[in-house]
């Protein structure tokens, strides 16, 4: 270090600027995309709202952005005494297809007992169920620990540990977890003395799937199902469309369109690049809280 005393600045103001200037390229950089891509997928600026998609060129009103195939369909009833069968849907999934989900799905690799880096290593799956699309894919392997309940660590191995049946585990555990899950259907309830690690993993790993898919399916319309004809509890999740944010009606740009086995997203008005893309979720109030900047300036008028 030499001697030097560091002289100031004339009068601040240049320093200002370029700063300003630099944090304003810097968010556009994180924005608008690479040359020639359509949309650009990262985690949001607060880690609440997770994932997000942000447009990389502009949209006209009325264009289609993507369509893209169903990653996971499940029948779901709307009633918890229904079929809700998302756990044994996902264990008949390809290792492929699982590998794809836990990449869109951190907390379905974790609920999964999946290892954290080989679900964050699936990140470059993302819309990859997408038909003609450019991705700009901005998620790091870190973005994607954040977003696990366990922070990334790694999963504990033996007693109390999550079911690997979708993850890495040994054919033995499997198939252990395979006989489980098999008495589980066969009864209504389990009796208070009959239990093992791999009965108490299974059931765990089965509630914290069933509620992942609560939380992120969309409900298909009757003739939109793979299954009966009219059957009218069928939703399903997507690699790409669920990284999608929620706006309030009238505050989301594009809207969705659910075809049997695909969705399309459908651009509501003319979108600038460089803006978030958002969509409105049609959950009741009492089942989901909008974290969105629609609601956010109204509940900071009611002072809340």
């Amino acid at each position: 270090m030499s001697g030097d005393t560091p002289q100031p600045a004339d009068d601040g103001v240049s320093d200002t600027k370029d700063s300003r200037e630099s944090t304003e390229a810097t968010s556009e950089k994180r924005t608008t995309g690479t040359l020639g891509a359509d949309l650009v997928v990262r985690l949001n600026d607060d880690p609440v709202l997770g994932f997000c998609v942000y447009a990389a060129r502009p949209f006209c009103r009325g264009e289609r952005l993507f369509e893209e195939r169903t990653a996971l369909e499940a029948t779901h009833d709307a009633h918890k005494e229904g079929v809700r069968n998302v756990y044994e849907r996902y264990c008949q999934l390809s290792a492929d297809r699982r590998r794809a989900l836990h990449g869109s799905f951190p907390y379905l690799a974790w609920a999964n007992g999946v290892d954290a880096q080989e679900a964050a290593s699936a990140r470059t799956l993302v819309g990859s169920l997408a038909k003609g699309l450019v991705i700009d894919n901005r998620l790091t392997a870190a973005d994607h620990m954040q977003m696990r309940p366990d922070g990334g660590r790694p999963v504990e191995d033996g007693p109390g540990a999550l079911g690997k049946l979708g993850g890495s585990s040994s054919p033995k555990m499997a198939a252990k977890a395979k006989t489980a899950l098999f008495g589980l259907l066969k009864r209504p309830a389990v009796s208070q003395d009959v239990t093992s690690p791999e009965l108490d993993a299974e059931k765990r790993a089965r509630a914290e799937t069933l509620d992942w898919f609560s939380r992120y399916a969309f409900r298909l319309k009757p003739e939109a199902s793979f299954v009966k004809p009219g059957g009218n509890h069928q939703a399903a999740v997507y690699l790409l469309t669920d990284l999608i944010n929620h706006r309030c009606g009238g505050f989301q740009n594009c809207r969705v369109s659910a075809d049997v086995g695909t969705i399309s997203v459908l651009a509501l008005r003319d979108i600038a690049a460089g803006e978030e893309v958002t969509i409105n979720y049609a959950k009741d109030v009492k089942d989901f809280q909008c974290k969105g900047d629609c609601c956010l300036r109204k509940q900071a008028k009611e002072g809340r």
